[in-house]
């Protein structure tokens, strides 16, 4: 039962939280929450070790599972900026995960804090936190997924599409969501409601106030998915959304950048039981502004991955999304955004773990047809030292070019690396 609701909460997922945000909604939401995870399938990095992982606090049916993660290391351009200015850094991350399981239902909250300091570069320092909380109730074979959260977070200029503000912007979410699944012989249908407020502090260019309250916006997405089952684990899903964006504080004598987009997905979800597994939907999406100004836009998306584990010491995943973002630029109503990433994680010994990456990034600004291109590969050891204890050493290198874009509008050509210690402590 524990694992189709966790299927379950990740079909809501899929269905809910996809949503045409610059910031990427789906990245901000941690593991382990109901209507929150996003961990598709078993793989090395994700499989249980009950020798080495944390048993948490329990009474009863309740866990508590408090972690305490602390990195330090060297950034070699903070700025993201063509001449390098580097920084040693130190982050604190403290966290806590608490679930109470019984037959019937399933109930989590989790909380976290994210401190990062940089020696030396005050002005980057940022303090980032999480509030959550999930259930998923069953009735019978049916589902009900509830979900609310809040979220502060800081807009790095490393990120493609960000402003290339003198330091980090910090924006909120207030996030709630509702899902509820009722299956019907080899079919189901999963209708869903995800609501969103977003809220950005003011920074300054170069110096220079800017004031970034026209970003402000609350959107509402409404989904329905429905799936054919014609063997176990072997699905074909149908996924529509209607998403409706609404900006609270336009910019005086430019377009309203509000809109409404209609999408719909096709696909599978397949897992043989064998070495390969993979989800994929590819469909298309069509958003229309508020603003006559404004073209309407209509372009294929698409969201698919695929998991090879020729052995239960390796795994290969491959994921991509294609879809619509909201800009962050005043003057510039959104973009269409590409991403694919390559992973691979190794057993090397029980205790020993090894992980490396590449991803590609591209946005298109569909109104002005200028581009961004975005590199990054990654790789690290993590040595779990015992139940309580791991270690892990990692480098991420990140390249970033733009074409067809007026200086300013973006943070400039830049490449980034950042080399980190970790030490993370469980109970």
């Amino acid at each position: 039962m524990r694992n189709r609701r966790e299927w379950i909460a990740a079909l809501c997922l899929l269905c809910g939280t996809q949503q045409a945000v610059a910031q990427l909604l789906t990245t901000l939401f941690p593991e382990g929450v109901p209507g929150y995870g996003s961990e598709q399938g078993v793989t090395v990095q994700s499989r249980e070790r009950p020798e080495y992982d944390p048993l948490g606090i329990r009474a009863n049916t309740v866990i508590i599972q408090p972690l305490l993660t602390t990195s330090t290391g060297y950034d070699d351009n903070i700025f993201a900026g063509s001449s390098h200015l580097g920084a040693w850094e130190i982050a604190t991350r403290p966290s806590f995960l608490i679930t109470r399981d019984n037959p019937s239902s399933t109930i989590a909250m989790y909380l976290s804090a994210d401190d990062v300091r940089y020696f030396g570069e005050s002005s980057q320092d940022r303090t980032d936190g999480t509030a959550i909380v999930g259930s998923t109730i069953n009735f019978g074979h049916d589902i009900l997924t509830l979900g609310a959260g809040y979220l502060a977070r800081h807009e790095d200029r490393t990120a493609l599409d960000a402003l290339p503000s003198d330091r980090p912007v910090a924006f909120s979410v207030a996030n709630s969501r509702a899902s509820f699944t009722t299956t019907f012989g080899p079919f189901s249908a999963t209708p869903s409601i995800d609501l969103n407020r977003w809220h950005f502090d003011n920074t300054t260019i170069l110096g220079v106030p800017v004031n970034e309250a026209s970003r402000d916006r609350t959107t509402a997405q409404v989904g329905m998915t429905l799936k054919y089952t014609w063997m176990n684990a072997r699905e074909v899903l149908l996924v529509t959304r209607v998403l409706d964006t609404h900006y609270d504080n336009p910019v005086p004598g430019t377009p309203t950048n509000n809109s409404a987009s209609w999408q719909a997905l096709l696909g599978v979800d397949y897992d043989g039981n064998t070495v390969w597994r993979f989800r994929m939907l590819g469909g298309v999406e069509y958003r229309q502004s508020e603003s006559t100004a404004i073209a309407s836009q209509t372009t294929g998306i698409a969201e698919a991955e695929i998991t090879w584990q020729p052995s239960g010491m390796t795994t290969m995943r491959a994921t991509a999304v294609r879809g619509i973002e909201d800009a962050a630029q005043t003057g510039l109503s959104n973009y269409t955004y590409d991403s694919a990433r390559l992973s691979l994680d190794h057993e090397y010994l029980r205790n020993v773990l090894l992980n490396a990456s590449a991803t590609v990034r591209e946005a298109t600004f569909n109104q002005t047809g200028g581009q961004q291109f975005g590199f990054a590969f990654g790789a690290g050891a993590t040595w779990l030292v015992n139940r309580n204890a791991r270690l892990s050493l990692t480098y991420d290198f990140t390249d970033v070019r733009n074409a067809h874009l007026a200086a300013g509008t973006v943070a400039g050509d830049y490449t980034r690396g950042l080399t980190l210690l970790t030490l993370r402590l469980g109970l």
